[in-house]
């Protein structure tokens, strides 16, 4: 969940956007009847909308730990969805807000700048951990002819 919620932050630094709201969902086979089942779907509303990581990937894993279930489950399926999305530049703050908003803009701007530099997540957020990288089950992915000019078809006569 964490690294879900960390790549969207990213995305949203990308666009030059800031959530105002993030949706948590994990859900386990619904097919299998031999184990217990469980669905975990809840969505937080930022108190001020943001892209800063350390703050999505909170409110994400917040929203796991208040509304899992005790047990272990086998999920199958788990995402973050970011929402009501505005332009960094109109984002309405709060004149109560507790977090020093520049500063944190500072440390978000030089930890890019040290992944752009390093590779992807050189520097990233301890729940992200330190073993290995999340990778997704790609097994079954079209060729990309259309938009990839290695994997367009090759005819030999």
């Amino acid at each position: 969940m964490s690294y879900f919620a960390s790549e969207c932050a990213r995305k949203l630094r990308e666009q030059g956007t800031c959530c105002g709201q993030v949706t948590v969902f994990a859900y386990t086979s619904r097919f299998r009847t031999d184990v217990p089942g469980n669905m975990v779907h809840q969505q937080v509303r930022m108190p001020v909308p943001t892209q800063d990581t350390a703050e999505i990937v909170h409110a994400a894993l917040e929203a796991l730990r208040l509304h899992a279930y005790d047990g272990h489950f086998d999920y199958k399926k788990a995402g973050v969805i970011v929402w009501d999305l505005s332009p960094r530049e109109a984002v309405q703050t709060d004149l109560f807000d507790k977090l020093d908003r520049g500063r944190r803009r500072a440390l978000i701007r030089a930890v890019d700048e040290i992944n752009r530099k390093n590779g992807h997540n050189a520097v990233k957020v301890a729940a992200l951990g330190t073993g290995q990288k999340y990778a997704s089950e790609r097994q079954y992915v079209s060729r990309r002819y259309t938009t990839n000019l290695d994997e367009v078809l090759v005819v030999k006569v």
